[in-house]
């Protein structure tokens, strides 16, 4: 979604004079576990050992078999690559846009990493990030798997003993989402910047906008000062991972990813 759309359903959504309608466009059936969205409309899916590929009007392109891999989150804000992660055995995997192999399954564990939480893309070089809640470090590595930066002692983060569920970066900033305690901002080089209060359950990061999902509201808040834009929406009941891309909403529920877009009347 560009920023002048973004802009446009912000300062319409849920006012006092209008409500947002949904409009679904298309929808991918199939029981999946996460999806993502490249820069060309293309859309990721897994369901359990399996990848799957579909083009902007969901016409299936590429599959891939990930034999043992299970993964936890995938990412595709690189046009070209997918990044999948498997937190149970610590494992990630680089896949192109054809859904082909690149490096092979990286184990963690072989880089001094004791417990992977969380990992997504870097758009400093060709960089991406991992949360490892076994030493409370936040570790920056490049595409030659040598450390680049890392912050420690972030224990404090985790003081309420939540753990984090999502972590993003977007316009040189990188956000982890911690339940009941907020979303933890830092910057490119992994210097903490702030708490922002919420109760995240999933998160996003369009154009200034910061989107926090907590149940079915999804909340923007402004990067620039990060108050509360006062604008919200509200997903449909069952949605899990939410996108917006395209000027279009992509969320995944039980049966299958639908796509749609908010229409104001």
């Amino acid at each position: 979604m560009n920023g002048l759309f973004l802009l446009g359903f912000l300062s319409t959504a849920l006012s006092a004079f209008t409500q947002p309608k949904l409009e679904l466009l298309d929808s991918i059936p199939g029981k999946y576990t996460h999806f993502s969205v490249d820069n060309f409309g293309r859309i990721y899916l897994s369901n359990r050992d399996v990848m799957l590929q579909f083009s902007s009007s969901c016409d299936t392109l590429f599959s891939a078999s990930l034999k043992q891999l299970q993964p936890t989150s995938l990412e595709s804000s690189k046009s070209f690559r997918t990044l999948v992660f498997d937190q149970e055995r610590s494992v990630i995997h680089f896949f192109d846009n054809t859904l082909t192999d690149i490096h092979g399954q990286i184990d963690l564990f072989n880089y001094d990493i004791r417990q992977p939480w969380l990992v997504c893309e870097s758009f400093a070089g060709n960089t991406f990030w991992i949360l490892d809640v076994g030493t409370m470090r936040l570790i920056k590595m490049n595409e030659k798997l040598e450390l680049v930066t890392q912050t420690d002692n972030l224990a404090t983060l985790f003081h309420n003993k939540t753990m984090p569920v999502q972590m993003v970066e977007s316009n040189d900033r990188l956000y982890i989402a911690i339940p009941e305690a907020g979303v933890a901002v830092f910057d490119v080089f992994g210097t903490f910047i702030r708490m922002v209060p919420c109760k995240p359950e999933r998160i996003s990061v369009v154009d200034k906008y910061l989107l926090v999902r907590t149940g079915t509201v999804v909340t923007a808040i402004e990067t620039e000062n990060f108050f509360d834009s006062g604008h919200s929406y509200v997903l449909p009941e069952g949605a899990t991972e939410f996108s917006f891309m395209h000027e279009k909403v992509y969320f995944l529920c039980e049966q299958a990813l639908y796509v749609g877009r908010y229409k104001f009347e």
